[in-house]
């Protein structure tokens, strides 16, 4: 059995690691952590429609691709690798699938497709949480505890974030909505694919920055203590890299609702969220502390690990969800 990626995936990620370059590069992201709806930052997200990414999941009918969640998850670590400051995850991860297993109750695919539409979700995994969604401004959709609402059915309150470019809502249903099922799953894999993208930029910017920096008259990166970090820091990566290749191949075969589907997705997420936090640590620490202020582009990946380590359940939740699944909470 073959456990790699085809040429066409590859192929397509490489696609869209070359745009996010061109169009998602730093100056887009500072200019995105000043103004998070502003058309700097957004103009990548009419290219990546037009390449078709915003609609690799969706059904051929609504003028998607009708690609895996393999697929999904190669983009979505190069999303994650850009810290691209768009709801790429909320729209055509989570909003996209769900929308097409629900027979697109309110119309929308096509929207989203094409990019005229976005939708974020409210990644809250505990009841009475606080629905808290990304990219708030733009937003036309709006998928909180398994219901779609449109905008006018739901009331905003901004929120400030740790990481600006994410323009933070609170987000109160007044009523309406359509049922299309829990974005948790969905959201929990999709997250931990950004987190790996992100994990493997946090110590590629490192490992430049130490090659460069001299104390003593030689590179930091010379120092042994130095490499230890970054090769810990790597090797979380590249362990929690399978896991979500693997539960993103499970879930595309099986469905979320598929004979252990939950319980791989909960061990990637685990695994990517320890992972990428252990990155942002090494990154820190290498960079003396730098990433802590707004002077250096080091805290705009930080700051949005942060975010997303504990997004779609922390670490620790989507470990007891596992020791429930194998009966261990007993």
């Amino acid at each position: 059995m073959y456990f790699g990626f085809d040429d066409d995936q590859l192929a397509l990620r490489d696609a869209v690691a070359a745009l996010l370059d061109k169009k998602a590069g730093l100056a887009v992201l500072q200019q995105a952590w000043a103004d998070p709806a502003g058309d700097q930052a957004w103009a990548a997200w009419a290219d990546l429609a037009r390449m078709g990414v915003q609609g690799l999941m969706a059904p051929e009918a609504a003028g998607g691709s009708a690609m895996d969640w393999v697929t999904m998850s190669l983009v979505l670590a190069e999303a994650g690798s850009a810290a691209l400051p768009l709801p790429l995850l909320e729209t055509a991860a989570i909003g996209v699938p769900l929308l097409a297993a629900a027979g697109d109750p309110a119309g929308l695919l096509p929207s989203l497709v094409d990019g005229s539409a976005v939708l974020t979700v409210a990644p809250g995994v505990e009841p009475g949480a606080d629905a808290l969604v990304p990219a708030s401004t733009r937003s036309g959709w709006f998928l909180v505890g398994g219901r779609l609402y449109r905008r006018d059915e739901v009331e905003l309150e901004p929120v400030q974030s740790v990481d600006r470019t994410r323009d933070l809502a609170r987000v109160v249903a007044k009523g309406g909505g359509v049922a299309v099922g829990s974005p948790v799953d969905h959201g929990a894999l999709g997250t931990a694919a950004m987190l790996v993208g992100l994990g493997r930029a946090l110590v590629r910017m490192t490992v430049d920055y130490v090659k460069d920096r001299k104390q003593f008259g030689v590179a930091v990166g010379s120092f042994q203590a130095v490499k230890h970090h970054l090769a810990d820091a790597t090797m979380r990566i590249e362990f929690a890299a399978p896991a979500v290749w693997a539960a993103a191949w499970e879930m595309s075969r099986r469905g979320p609702t598929g004979d252990g589907v939950a319980r791989s997705v909960s061990l990637a997420k685990a695994l990517a969220s320890d992972a990428a936090e252990q990155a942002a640590r090494a990154a820190l620490q290498c960079h003396g502390a730098m990433g802590y202020t707004d002077d250096y582009h080091l805290h705009l990946w930080l700051k949005r690990v942060w975010c997303l380590a504990p997004s779609y359940g922390t670490a620790r939740w989507h470990r007891r969800r596992i020791g429930a699944h194998l009966g261990l909470d007993r």
